[in-house]
């Protein structure tokens, strides 16, 4: 048996063929997520992801023989990004990237009304404007059909859709949406209500890894796969890669890294207390049935490195040979003083402090810098953002988390991931899964048919890199952390909110 696990992310699409029940990775085809840019603003080219996917599907079959062998296919995405569905399930307007900041507007009116407590007491997310629901209502007054608009799925559900015709909406996305009461979960009427939102809009919850339907014979003869394939929502990306590595308990942590990079911890039951709530940390419906989820996410953490590229022009080899350069300095960076920081508000902040409006800050250049000196700065910043998130952690669950485990990006780059050892000061556990989240999402649709995805086996040692802390520059890092990185973070979140206004 097998099944295809979807990953629609914020940079390339993913569609990847699994053997059931090892899940090993048998093809993958992936392509860069279409996207539409203009000016400031960015929107997924959502007819070119379907032709993309489409197209990808019919490649990934051509590898079985008989293609009726893939018994089910589920999708994950990007969270918070969806598309707004006329009558005729045409999509009415743009579709806004989960990072577009268009709809802020749109937010403070919702805020006006509501307030932030109320919102995150019951959809358990600070509010944002991110959200779909903020996205709904900036299509609502700037779209002149939006108004009449029949559906709102979030990116795997309408992928999920155009592949069975079946509208569903999927509880980890819906958790994404800010329309969510995660508690009773169910659509939250008092979000809706006040925020003038038809609940038509939004379809029937199921659960991550539930048929939803059968491909249809449109997509049969496209790709070649069989009409018996059965459809699930895999969910949100970050949830569906802690799936792949078996992160099922309240004590373990997951790193999950790329575009942006997140921590997320599985817990039993919903966190909406105070001191939850002045965190900005995220609520969940988790993927696997029963479970809840506790997220945040940095704006920018592969994507810092795209910038990194793009600034200095950058090919791919000539990157790859400046981070060899700085493997190389590691010994000799242990001797050096306190130097530069970066804080990577590229896309705005995260957790603790979340805003759209903070802006990147760099410190300690001179006239002999040179880009693999600010690349250390890039890194050396990500890791201390990571630094500051994980002990806003520790102090809303009183854990210890003495190891982090990290996928995507970040488990494939040692320098990297040695940093965030030695800056953490604990174990840093990767797991070199090819493509996590799509595994994820295979397990998932593997589920749909009736399989039992506890007994996977994703621990395989060989599977796994460790890095330990270098105990010699450990407190280099907490000196830098400490006296340089945390001063400029919290004067520069001060002089941003007085610039831009209280609350972002």
């Amino acid at each position: 048996m097998y099944t295809i696990g979807i990953d629609v992310g914020t940079t390339n699409c993913k569609v990847c063929l699994f053997s059931v029940p090892t899940f090993e990775l048998i093809k993958q085809h992936s392509f860069k997520t279409p996207k539409i840019v203009d000016g400031d603003f960015t929107d997924f080219d959502m007819e070119a992801i379907w032709s993309g996917i489409v197209d990808a599907l019919q490649k990934v079959s051509q590898s079985l023989s008989p293609a009726e062998l893939v018994s089910a296919i589920a999708v994950a995405s990007v969270g918070e990004a969806g598309v707004l569905l006329d009558e005729n399930d045409n999509i009415i307007g743009p579709v806004l990237t989960w990072f577009d900041t268009r709809p802020q507007s749109q937010l403070n009116k919702i805020i006006d009304v509501l307030g932030y407590e109320a919102i995150y007491s019951i959809a358990g997310i600070p509010a944002h404007s991110n959200y779909s629901v903020n996205k709904i209502k900036w299509l609502q007054e700037n779209i002149p059909d939006a108004i009449n608009a029949c559906k709102w799925l979030c990116l795997a559900e309408y992928i999920a859709f155009k592949l069975s015709g079946v509208k569903r909406s999927e509880y980890s996305l819906a958790s994404r949406t800010m329309a969510l009461n995660v508690g009773q979960k169910s659509w939250a009427s008092e979000i809706l209500i006040k925020a003038e939102i038809p609940s038509t809009l939004f379809s029937p919850l199921v659960y991550a890894g539930t048929a939803i339907g059968q491909l249809t014979a449109e997509v049969c003869e496209l790709t070649g796969l069989s009409v018996n394939t059965q459809i699930a929502i895999a969910g949100h990306d970050h949830m569906c890669g802690a799936v792949a590595v078996g992160l099922n308990n309240e004590d373990q942590i997951l790193n999950s890294t790329g575009t942006t990079e997140g921590l997320l911890v599985v817990t039993e039951s919903i966190n909406t207390s105070q001191k939850f709530f002045q965190a900005r940390v995220s609520n969940g419906v988790h993927v696997l049935q029963g479970m809840h989820s506790l997220y945040a996410s940095l704006p920018s953490a592969g994507y810092a490195i795209e910038w990194f590229r793009n600034l200095f022009e950058l090919d791919m080899p000539t990157f790859l040979h400046l981070v060899d350069v700085l493997g190389e300095k590691r010994e000799a960076s242990a001797t050096i003083n306190l130097d530069g920081i970066f804080i990577p508000h590229l896309r705005g902040s995260g957790p603790p402090d979340r805003t759209t409006w903070s802006k990147a800050l760099i410190y300690g250049l001179d006239d002999k810098s040179r880009p693999e000196d600010v690349l250390r700065y890039v890194f050396q910043g990500l890791c201390f953002e990571l630094r500051n998130l994980l002990d806003t952690y520790q102090s809303l669950t009183g854990k210890p988390y003495p190891v982090v485990n990290v996928i995507g990006a970040a488990s494939k780059n040692p320098y990297w991931l040695q940093m965030k050892a030695t800056v953490l000061n604990r174990e840093v556990v990767a797991y070199n899964i090819e493509e996590a989240v799509s595994k994820g999402a295979a397990m998932l649709a593997a589920k749909a048919v009736g399989f039992d995805i506890s007994t996977v086996d994703v621990t395989n040692g060989e599977k796994l890199s460790r890095y330990q802390p270098e105990l010699a520059k450990v407190a280099r890092y907490q000196a830098l952390y400490s006296e340089i990185y945390k001063p400029l973070y919290e004067s520069k979140m001060l002089a941003e909110r007085r610039r831009y206004g209280e609350m972002g």
